[in-house]
């Protein structure tokens, strides 16, 4: 069982998130169909939806405001309310337990919501019992297994799965050991038996709750990093009226019947689209003393990460930074030395790129060296200086003459005797900016300079006279924080 922190920093891991490669599921999105009254009910077709108040744990659909009544053309026309998140009722609470559980599956195991996989199935089932707390579930918890009554867990697996017609057996991975103990087993006492697990840091937080005329009901349930509050994924599940305990002392007054992802973030990710990781973040303020050389040192290492294994490109690139950022990184410096790697991570809604600039220390006033790192996700796959130079419309040697004349022209001393192309940052605006590595020679002897060319404004900058790599205000706000060795 995979219940792992989802959370990297301050060492490498090759990550699949929370195993880390998180491979999220591939739930199928259900766009709603519109009317002139709202939008159609994807759990029902034809029912209108109204919209109505926000109801909490002491409101009533009742209490809530009427809606206006609307002509649907012959169709049922079908309210709803939103409940109130922060103070959801026991019903409500339970459910989000559920939600959470296949949530984690659906990252651990790099699948879609399904009834149909038996896998799948036991997998949900296995992080539910391991993760709650709910005392009426009955569970027993002793020596690192969790015994639970099999009407219980029939109870659960028809409230995950409100469309199973019948209980799948235990797939062979489920019962699999784990440090000498199955992952899930039949005890002597005929109960299934679970072993126990740690989910990491990652919690559920439950962030719309709508409960329709019908007696169905939508969550909007999320996975996020308990440490930075950041998403990991966000679905929204579909739930009806339990179909198979119709009792009121039913435990779950609901079954759910589908999951779609809840924003543009997992649906990405769902496509297996890249997204970037830290994997190194280390800090010499942290661990040295101010007048040791060491305190300056920084060490900011991202790699492409994706819910889908051997993604066209991201190896590649994943395998570049290795080569020229990560070994790096790991070399021990020379006694009264220190380096400086800084990661400026940027994504837009068409690319995810790392420009990374690598030093070592004293160094005379050179600038550092830059590589960059870019995928494009709508084409899927790396991009190279071809796709700079045709944004530029210019060849590598006409490119490469303009940056030598801008140079001069912006420094008006001195004769730029080499241009040397180091990489692209494409930006939000859809320009782009193309580093050079200018040679000048000043008369006395031989500098290298970074610049930096736009495609939109056809101009050059001198990076670190003005301005940063790339402007903090460009690039994605990472958690922790990538601070380029600023402490302040």
């Amino acid at each position: 069982m995979k219940m792992k922190n989802c959370k990297i920093a301050s060492k490498l891991i090759l990550v699949s998130m929370l195993s880390v490669s998180v491979l999220l599921c591939a739930c199928q999105e259900e766009e709603a169909q519109k009317s002139s009254f709202g939008k159609v009910d994807p759990m029902e077709d034809g029912d209108i939806l109204i919209n109505s108040a926000n109801v909490g744990d002491d409101e009533t659909e009742e209490s809530a405001e009427e809606p206006e009544e609307a002509v649907t053309g012959g169709g049922s026309m079908k309210t709803s309310i939103n409940l109130d998140v922060d103070r959801p009722n026991p019903e409500v609470r339970r459910m989000v337990g559920l939600c959470d559980a296949i949530n984690m599956t659906c990252v651990e195991l790099q699948k879609a919501y399904t009834s149909e996989d038996s896998e799948f199935v036991w997998h949900c089932i296995h992080l539910y019992v391991a993760e709650s707390t709910d005392k009426d579930m009955g569970f027993t918890r002793v020596g690192g297994v969790i015994d639970a009554d099999p009407a219980i867990i029939n109870d659960v697996m028809y409230a995950m799965f409100g469309k199973l017609r019948q209980m799948p057996q235990l797939p062979e991975t489920a019962m699999e050991s784990a440090e000498g103990v199955p992952h899930i087993e039949i005890s002597n006492g005929l109960k299934y038996r679970f072993s126990e697990g740690d989910r990491g840091l990652t919690e559920p937080q439950l962030r719309r709750a709508t409960m329709y005329s019908d007696g169905s009901m939508e969550t909007e349930v999320a996975l996020i990093d308990s440490e930075s509050g950041d998403e990991v994924v966000s679905f929204i599940y579909t739930m009806r009226t339990n179909t198979r305990d119709t009792t009121s002392s039913a435990l779950f007054p609901y079954e759910i019947t589908g999951a779609r992802p809840a924003d543009g973030l997992t649906s990405d990710k769902m496509s297996g689209t890249p997204f970037l990781v830290t994997v190194m973040q280390i800090y010499g303020y942290d661990s040295y003393d101010r007048d040791d050389p060491r305190y300056n040192q920084v060490d900011e290492v991202l790699y492409f990460n994706s819910f889908q294994e051997h993604v066209p490109g991201m190896d590649e690139l994943n395998s570049r930074i290795s080569h020229e950022i990560l070994e790096y990184a790991n070399q021990p410096e020379e006694e009264g030395k220190w380096h400086r790697i800084c990661s400026y991570p940027v994504t837009t809604d068409r690319y995810v790129q790392i420009a990374a600039t690598v030093a070592s220390y004293p160094n005379d006033g050179i600038d550092p060296d830059i590589f960059c790192y870019n995928y494009d996700k709508s084409k899927r796959r790396a991009m190279d200086i071809n796709d700079a130079l045709k944004t530029c419309e210019m060849t590598s040697g006409e490119l490469s003459d303009v940056i030598r004349s801008l140079t001069e022209k912006k420094l008006q001393q001195g004769s730029v005797n080499e241009a040397e192309y180091d990489g692209f940052i494409a930006k939000a605006d859809g320009t782009f900016d193309v580093f050079y590595t200018v040679t000048v020679d000043e008369g006395d002897g031989e500098t290298g300079k970074l610049v930096a060319y736009n495609s939109g404004t056809k101009d050059i900058r001198i990076v670190f006279e003005e301005g940063d790599v790339i402007p903090a205000d460009e690039c994605d706000d990472l958690k922790p924080v990538l601070t380029h060795g600023r402490k302040e």
